[in-house]
C-alpha cells in the first residue's frame, strides 16, 4: 500500500535501512578500540598517582614545617622573642640564649633535610621578619608564622602551567622573659 508521495517513504525506508547497517557495521568493527582503552586508563592511571604522591611528598612538607614552627615558637617564647645577642639578666647568658643567626642556621638545617632550600620560606615574628630583632616582655602573646613555597612536581607535569602555592604553619605563644626584672613590681 503505497499511498501518495510514496517514492520518498520508500527513499526513507532504504535510507534508514543503510543508516542502520553503517552503524551496525560500525560497532562491529571496532579495531582497535582495545587499544585505546588501555592508552586513556594508563593515562587516567598515571595521573591519580601522580597526584597521589604529591599529596604524600606535600604533607610531608608540611609535617616538616609544622615541626620547624613549633621548635621556633618553643624558642622564642622561652627567650622573650629572638635578639642578635642575650639581653642583660638572661638566666644562662650568652651560653643559653639562641640569638637571630643560631636561629635561622637551625631553621635552615632542619628545612634543609625536608627538602626545603633558602628563598622557599619566610618566618615572621609579630609580623617582622626573622632577621629584625623581636623583643616580647613577660605575659605578651608572639605569633609566629612559617611560610613555605611548594610546587605540584608530578601533576604539573600533565596539567599546563606552573602550579605553586604557599603552606603556612602559625602558632601564638607567650614570653616567659621578663626584661628589666629589676623594676617588676611582680603579679
Amino acid at each position: 500500500m503505497i499511498r501518495k508521495g510514496g517514492a520518498s517513504v520508500v527513499r526513507e525506508l532504504l535510507f534508514q535501512k543503510q543508516h542502520l547497517s553503517l552503524t551496525h557495521q560500525l560497532r562491529k568493527n571496532n579495531k582497535g578500540s582495545l587499544a585505546l582503552e588501555v592508552v586513556v586508563g594508563c593515562f587516567v592511571f598515571l595521573i591519580v598517582l601522580c597526584f597521589l604522591v604529591d599529596v604524600t611528598m606535600l604533607g610531608w612538607r608540611f609535617a616538616v614545617v609544622s615541626q620547624t614552627n613549633s621548635y621556633i615558637a618553643r624558642t622564642v617564647g622561652l627567650q622573650g622573642g629572638v635578639l642578635s645577642s642575650a639581653p642583660d639578666g638572661f638566666p644562662g647568658g650568652n651560653a643559653a640564649y639562641v640569638s637571630t643567626s643560631e636561629l635561622a642556621n637551625n631553621i635552615a638545617k632542619n628545612f634543609k633535610s625536608g627538602g626545603i632550600e633558602n628563598g622557599e620560606y619566610t618566618v615572621t615574628i609579630n609580623g617582622v621578619p626573622l632577621g629584625s630583632g623581636v623583643k616580647v616582655d613577660y605575659r605578651e602573646y608572639l605569633h609566629v608564622e612559617t611560610k613555605v613555597k611548594y610546587k605540584w612536581a608530578m601533576v604539573s607535569n600533565f596539567i599546563p602551567g606552573n602550579i605553586e602555592n604557599w603552606i603556612s604553619s602559625k602558632r601564638s605563644v607567650m614570653s616567659e622573659f621578663k626584661y628589666r626584672y629589676d623594676y617588676w613590681i611582680g603579679e
